[in-house]
């Protein structure tokens, strides 16, 4: 974890999820009072952690998946498993079918951030798309990111080194 981080990184992960599956416009209402604040230099690494600053950059990253064809059967399994109560297994077979289909593409990106974009990608349309699903989705992401990549992004110095 990183040294000035008061928060453990599952602590710090439910809070990035919590600001990627909050409705549009309360979104929009943070990012409005962000700009409003002026700021002397660019966010800093050593600053107090931003789950919303994360999730922007998240939600950014994971738009590009929106139109690929793997992302798109992995979320007709996803909603499929949601009906039948399976959706932390589909949602962890979701994201690792896009980093398998993702690899071959971007070789150079580490897996650790292809396993953020994807499950980010996925849970974000699941949200748009299902919104009935938001507190499940919310739950089987925090615990995915929780146990796949904790320990990477621990090793990184925490999520706001990450992104």
């Amino acid at each position: 974890m990183a040294p000035n981080a008061p928060f453990t990184f599952e602590w710090q992960t439910e809070q990035i999820i919590q600001c990627l599956l909050e409705d549009q416009r309360a979104h929009a209402l943070h990012c409005v009072f962000d700009a409003e604040l002026e700021v002397d230099s660019p966010i800093s690494n050593d600053g107090p952690f931003d789950p919303a600053l994360i999730a922007g950059k998240l939600r950014t990253v994971a738009d590009a998946l929106n139109d690929d064809v793997t992302f798109q059967a992995a979320l007709a399994e996803l909603k499929q498993a949601a009906a039948t109560e399976a959706l932390e297994a589909a949602f962890s077979h979701g994201v690792e079918a896009l980093c398998r289909a993702q690899v071959s593409q971007r070789a150079e990106v580490a897996p650790e951030m292809q396993l953020i974009r994807a499950s980010v990608a996925l849970g974000l349309y699941v949200k748009k798309s299902s919104p009935e699903m938001k507190r499940k989705i919310h739950s089987v992401m925090t615990t995915f990111l929780s146990r796949r990549v904790g320990p990477w992004v621990d090793q990184q110095g925490g999520w706001d080194k990450v992104v």
